[in-house]
């Protein structure tokens, strides 16, 4: 009887990690007092998730956001004070917010993926998510494409789109409204892209724009597509608050490998208190890839794109 190393190289859906377990966050927005206030918090997510045996914890999109509550202004603020709040308060946190996240991946060992945190930099500002890692070192992925609302406060896309691994799983993550561009995920496919994560901060519109966006992403990309919101009201500014709406979910290829037709692999109705637990199954996904009823990545016509000119075809 052959090893199983001997049956990973003969399936190359079989090669690397089989499993990859992720705690996916839906958390309530909450009035922190400090970091000390937000890392007691987090840690506490931490804690579960790896009670729970997950290897990566995704926190969504601008978790930073309570942090505002530290200043008394906070309670004061309206829209044309937005951006200098976010200024004052937020960009001064940003080295104790990463430390924070860094010392509760090593003393958990667990990677954490998300938690965008909005800063000023230079003569630009960023909404910018990072991957903790238990080892110390921390990536970081600048938000592409900046909504209204965003680019009202002074918010810049970034210019660079990054790929890693964990456990040999090939992972990426971007920001909420870049999900909504295929162009991106479609350059991390290319580069053998298996797992994408979008932490998330929107509303009742945009959660249904996420959800089925995240949907064809995976099906377009055969990849798992994990998606985790703040929820709930920030409370600034006063003459119109930061209202966030959804629940994390997990979505998948839709084949005859994967059993469920909706395309959902894992959704809220799992969770216990914040969190949703997900096993992914790499290998399923691997071998979805090489053998099933519709292959998209490799059905593509790639020449065919590149030369292609639609014509204007008269009446």
């Amino acid at each position: 009887m052959g090893s199983q190393n001997d049956a990973a190289q003969n399936d190359p859906a079989e090669a690397g990690s089989n499993k990859l377990t992720v705690a996916l966050s839906t958390l309530r927005i909450r009035h922190y007092s400090g970091i000390a206030d937000f890392r007691a918090h987090v840690s506490e997510l931490a804690q579960q998730a790896v009670a729970a045996r997950a290897q990566v914890l995704l926190l969504p999109e601008l978790l930073c956001v309570g942090l505002l509550w530290s200043s008394a202004r906070a309670c004061k603020t309206n829209v044309p004070d937005v951006q200098s709040l976010y200024e004052d308060v937020l960009t001064p946190l940003l080295p104790d917010y990463k430390r924070a996240l860094s010392d509760i991946a090593r003393d958990s060992n667990i990677t954490l993926v998300g938690a965008s945190f909005w800063h000023k930099e230079g003569n630009r500002s960023f909404n910018t998510g990072f991957v903790f890692r238990p080892d110390g070192n921390v990536l970081r992925q600048d938000k592409l494409h900046p909504t209204r609302p965003e680019r009202a406060i002074g918010t810049s896309g970034g210019d660079s789109l990054a790929l890693f691994e964990i456990d040999s799983v090939k992972c990426a993550f971007i920001i909420c409204y870049d999900v909504q561009f295929p162009e991106v995920s479609r350059l991390l496919a290319d580069q053998g892209l298996e797992v994408l994560f979008v932490p998330s901060l929107t509303d009742e519109r945009g959660v249904n724009r996420v959800r089925y966006c995240a949907h064809a992403r995976a099906i377009e990309n055969q990849a798992f597509v994990c998606v985790s919101p703040l929820i709930g009201d920030l409370g600034i500014p006063n003459d119109r608050p930061i209202h966030g709406e959804g629940e994390a979910f997990v979505a998948s290829p839709i084949d005859n490998n994967f059993k469920d037709p909706s395309g959902v692999y894992s959704q809220e109705q799992n969770r216990s208190g914040e969190l949703t637990v997900a096993e992914l199954d790499i290998a399923l996904l691997r071998r979805t890839r090489v053998k099933s009823e519709i292959r998209q990545l490799t059905d593509r016509r790639k020449e065919f794109y590149a030369t292609m000119r639609p014509e204007l075809m008269g009446s």
